[in-house]
């Protein structure tokens, strides 16, 4: 005997069904007829895109809003968003770039967008209560080298083949001229203070010396790997408290 009962769909498949037909006009969906879905679709894109422009802002500046408008349709087809968080929309878009532009001229805007994705997690990122250096007067001077920093959670450390902290810094301001790439490879960091987010290039001893803590390295270690002597030591030590770096000595 055959059962009468009619068949009905569950959240989840509804839900599913609902976001396949977002993406694409040619998939049926029950939950909504074609002409409201059309404005969901339309909503859907633009919520995308606008997310998307302000983790990128200065990407964007660098391209154009038309060439934008493209690259994150694409981006889209290949990344869609899987998070409520409009957030986390422009987490793979370096990843993109890299791929859809490596070989080009434009090769630099995949390290750019690295840069502007790590300010936008340095925004969400907990900023601790920062240690002074007379926490090292707590230790004997046999242990210093086996000391182990903790770095503000949002330390973000970027390293380029491209002027790119050269790029963003030139673009804060309107109508900014391209930055000669010849200038060459940079590093430097983002984080976050209690009143800002900051980009800062650094000296590339002074970039290895904190990758080094960052990795969790003793400071002898660290100290080594970068090639510090002492006065290059000193002045490292200086800036990593004075700048509010060091949330925990071990």
């Amino acid at each position: 005997m055959q059962s009468s009962e009619k068949y009905v769909a569950s959240l989840r498949e509804m839900q599913s069904a609902f976001a396949a037909a977002l993406r694409d006009p040619a998939v049926a969906c029950a939950v909504l007829p074609a002409e409201n879905l059309s404005i969901y679709r339309n909503n859907a894109a633009v919520s995308f895109r606008v997310a998307l422009e302000g983790s990128y802002p200065v990407v964007r500046r660098r391209v154009g809003d038309d060439y934008f408008r493209q690259l994150t349709w694409q981006y889209r087809e290949r990344f869609p968003s899987r998070s409520g968080d409009l957030h986390w929309i422009g987490q793979d878009f370096p990843a993109f770039l890299f791929e859809h532009l490596q070989g080009s001229e434009y090769a630099w805007l995949a390290d750019l967008a690295r840069l502007e994705w790590a300010r936008s997690q340095a925004a969400i990122a907990k900023v601790e209560p920062p240690m002074l250096a007379d926490v090292l007067g707590r230790f004997a001077p046999g242990q210093l080298e086996h000391l182990v920093f903790g770095l503000q959670p949002s330390l973000q450390l970027i390293a380029s083949d491209f002027p790119i902290f050269s790029v963003w810094l030139a673009n804060q301001a309107d109508n900014a001229s391209p930055v000669d790439q010849s200038v060459g490879p940079e590093c430097g960091m983002v984080r976050a203070r209690s009143d800002l987010l900051e980009v800062r290039p650094l000296e590339p001893r002074l970039f290895s010396y904190l990758c080094a803590l960052e990795a969790g390295a003793p400071l002898g270690e660290a100290v080594n790997t970068a090639g510090l002597d002492q006065s290059a030591l000193v002045s490292a030590l200086g800036f990593v408290f004075s700048e509010g770096l060091v949330s925990s000595v071990r």
